[in-house]
């Protein structure tokens, strides 16, 4: 579609447009995305704050009328990271979110930096096929939950996985964590991939973890199988969610069996007054996505929560 720039055109949101900017991304965003959805009125502060400080924010218009909106942070590292983009219903199909997201890219260019990037609803389809056409890839780093209730984790006839705590995150642990976190992304987008997680994700990882472990022992964990390394296992408490993020070397064919083993070594772990009444284990789509023996278990995915990192160069 041929748009007329001479009728786009971008402003940037003042302090007494901030509360209509905040409705409008409550109404066209956050309510579109269902984990997002779900979060309490302290949670939504917070972030639409962050996004207020880190983010130059935009309305768009269309004619002289206001038609849509974008959120763009590139005060951090060497990414334009893409907050939120939308337009308001009357107004699509009319060019006006790939106008958005060439405004990006030149402020990208602008403020130089290597990447833009944005995450993405896997069953957005119509916004994931314009970033396609775009030339953005999918990075490798997009998770999905799958769950399984408390009272149905199963003792195994079998196991040859363990967990070893980490206690303290050496710089041996984090070189493992990266090798390991890294073949996931070189399975998926190769070197734009690799140097973009080197240079605006794994080190804010590592201070999550090292934040994370010394609140208590049962965090973070090395999974060894026969005394192999084959990853690593991060753990939160999420109300009665145990929630574990899995990172598996590429090289591990992921199936039902060592889930199982993962679910049943953490139930173990869990002690009596911890009230937990599911395990959710968060993976990376690609490995979840050749998990043929999922539906004859007692796990369940939840696609809807799907959600990918996105990454063009520039």
């Amino acid at each position: 579609m041929v748009v007329d720039n001479n009728q786009i055109e971008m402003k940037g949101v003042n302090l007494f447009q901030w509360r209509s900017f905040k409705k409008n991304w409550l109404k066209l965003l956050l309510i579109k995305d269902p984990e997002a959805a779900n979060y309490s009125r302290f949670m939504r502060f917070f972030m639409l704050l962050y996004i207020r400080i880190t983010a130059e924010n935009y309305f768009c218009y269309h004619k002289g009328k206001r038609a849509g909106l974008l959120s763009l942070r590139n005060k951090k590292g060497s990414d334009a990271f893409i907050f939120g983009v939308a337009v308001l219903p009357k107004f699509r199909k009319k060019g006006l979110g790939k106008y958005m997201m060439d405004f990006s890219e030149k402020r990208a260019k602008e403020t130089k930096k290597k990447f833009v990037a944005l995450a993405v609803l896997n069953s957005n389809e119509p916004a994931v096929n314009l970033y396609k056409k775009l030339d953005y890839k999918f990075v490798g780093l997009g998770v999905t939950p799958i769950s399984i209730s408390i009272d149905k984790i199963t003792k195994s006839k079998s196991n040859s996985i363990e967990f070893e705590t980490i206690l303290v995150y050496t710089d041996e642990y984090k070189e493992l964590l990266a090798n390991t976190f890294l073949s996931q992304i070189n399975a998926v987008s190769q070197n734009d991939g690799e140097e973009y997680v080197r240079e605006n994700i794994i080190e804010d990882y590592h201070k999550h973890i090292l934040q994370n472990i010394s609140k208590s022992k049962n965090r973070f964990f090395q999974v060894l199988d026969n005394d192999e390394e084959i990853g690593f296992l991060f753990c939160q408490n999420k109300g009665t969610t145990k929630s574990c993020r899995v990172n598996l070397h590429s090289k591990i064919i992921l199936t039902i069996e060592p889930l199982s083993y993962l679910a049943e070594i953490l139930k173990d772990m869990i002690e009596d007054n911890e009230n937990f009444e599911k395990l959710e284990f968060r993976i990376c789509i690609h490995q979840a996505d050749k998990l043929t023996d999922l539906q004859n278990s007692d796990f369940v995915r939840d696609s809807t929560l799907d959600k990918s990192l996105m990454i063009k160069k520039i």
